[in-house]
């Protein structure tokens, strides 16, 4: 599912937020030049449903979602969670430029071989080019980035169980960041 982790959707979505005492659900809209706040709920979580950003709970978690998204009147089905940084490896790799698309995620997979101390089937893998290197025209810098299946999926379940679509699922890191750019636009 990180597949997705980095795409910027046009559809529609709230933002839903896990942390390990509550979850939270926002939705935005933008209007001309302002972004603005159309609902909002937070539900507490049982103690230990979430460990150190790990969900112990799925079950427990989704139930708590579900009445966040209720609570908020939204009516956007497609979600977008974010993972915590902890539990995700970053790294940034040079690439050469001329590579079609195919070829890099091939180049990529190979790559990250060397960097992830899983197997590969158990991760979730996704890149995005930040732009050519510093260093040399001839490459791209790529920000690649893995976290492990289970923690994923604990997530999309979690979204899955009040029955939204994943749409996103970002790094905590990464999402506040695009968070913080949107509203200096603005």
């Amino acid at each position: 599912m990180l597949g997705k982790l980095f795409g910027k959707s046009k559809q529609s979505m709230i933002g839903i937020d896990v942390s390990s005492s509550a979850c939270k659900v926002l939705e935005l809209s933008k209007a001309d030049d302002h972004i603005r706040v159309e609902r909002y709920a937070v539900e507490p979580l049982p103690q230990n449903s979430v460990v150190e950003h790990a969900i112990t709970e799925v079950e427990q978690v989704a139930q708590a979602v579900e009445r966040a998204v209720k609570r908020s009147g939204t009516r956007c089905k497609h979600a977008a969670v974010a993972v915590a940084g902890a539990h995700v490896i970053t790294k940034t790799i040079k690439m050469p430029a001329n590579l079609s698309d195919a070829e890099m995620q091939t180049q990529i997979e190979m790559e990250a071989d060397h960097y992830i101390p899983y197997p590969l089937d158990e991760v979730n893998m996704d890149y995005q080019v930040l732009g050519a290197s510093e260093d040399n025209a001839d490459e791209l810098e790529v920000l690649m980035a893995a976290c492990r299946k289970e923690i994923v999926d604990d997530y999309v379940a979690v979204i899955q169980g009040p029955g939204l679509t994943p749409a996103v699922v970002d790094i905590e890191t990464y999402a506040m960041e695009n968070a913080y750019s949107l509203i200096a636009e603005h």
